[in-house]
């Protein structure tokens, strides 16, 4: 290549003939966005030095949210001043669009996720604030919904307790679209749960399961007018069918050679840890005044 066709080369190639001429072709077009691209990451650069020099950040997040909104502001002015070479040309206008267009779809993917989630939030199969819910493998009561993410407060993994953690954790809308979650609605806020006690085989468990029943319906029951009320408001949306609502205690013969009182019942999921407390002393309470209930201990 001789150094007249070099010349010519480096003229073709050179960012300022290429910005001058106004009858770019597409390949043009596309270098020179590219020196363009370059010389925005490379002011961007250069701008973040001088101001970390001039002015460091007192700490991590100082930095990290410092970083964030001059990336922001780059690519808003940036793009701004691009627009025009970028359209300088109509013929390649739906060319453009159609890159741009793909580009926008890939790039703010979580975006419209986000988007579609809030939306299926806000339907008639998603959740409330107030309600509680549990999203991969993370339980808690909903205390705020926006249109990018929606914030828990957090409740304890352990099933037996439902108590909160004092811990916010937020979460992109885009996860009702991806994972599966659970919903305990305050329009019925009520969930079955059960408590076991293990007796010695020599016990007398008929009278012990009288006992269990005489405290489940003395001290736990919910006011069946309340429970249909419920079920009536749910059914607006949801074919439900509760069935039994009543306590009951189940008795069985375990493998390890000891009976299991399993008491089965209804209760507000914010009384959970309350209502076993209130089991426990009862049964505690009951049982020590009969001298043929014995507790089973390992």
């Amino acid at each position: 290549m001789g150094g007249g066709s070099l010349k010519e080369f480096y003229l073709d190639l050179n960012p300022l003939t290429l910005l001058r001429s106004s009858g770019r072709d597409f390949a043009e077009t596309m270098i020179l966005f590219g020196y363009m691209v370059v010389f925005a990451i490379f002011s961007y650069k250069i701008t973040m030095v001088l101001v970390e020099r001039i002015k460091p950040a007192p700490d991590a997040v100082h930095e990290y949210n410092r970083r964030k909104v001059a990336r922001m502001g780059f690519l808003l002015v940036f793009g701004i001043a691009y627009l025009p070479v970028i359209f300088s040309s109509l013929s390649l206008l739906p060319t453009v669009l159609g890159l741009a267009g793909a580009g926008i779809v890939i790039s703010l993917k979580e975006v419209w996720l986000n988007m579609v989630g809030w939306f299926m939030i806000m339907g008639g199969n998603g959740f409330k604030v107030g309600d509680r819910i549990e999203i991969d493998n993370i339980k808690g009561d909903v205390v705020n919904i926006g249109f990018f993410k929606f914030t828990l407060l957090e409740i304890a993994a352990d099933p037996r307790f439902e108590q909160s953690t004092n811990r916010l954790i937020h979460f992109p809308n885009y996860n009702v679209v991806l994972h599966r979650f659970f919903i305990v609605s305050e329009t019925m806020d009520f969930v079955w749960d059960e408590f076991r006690v293990y007796l010695d085989l020599n016990s007398n468990w008929e009278k012990a399961e009288k006992i269990c029943s005489q405290i489940l319906n003395e001290e736990l029951v919910l006011a069946p007018e309340l429970v249909e009320s419920k079920i009536r408001e749910m059914s607006k949306n949801y074919l439900v069918r509760l069935g039994k609502t009543t306590p009951i205690v189940y008795t069985s013969l375990e493998p390890e050679g000891t009976i299991l009182m399993c008491l089965r019942y209804l209760t507000p999921i914010r009384s959970k840890r309350l209502n076993r407390i209130l089991i426990s002393k009862e049964i505690l309470t009951k049982f020590k005044n009969e001298n043929d209930i014995h507790i089973y201990s390992h």
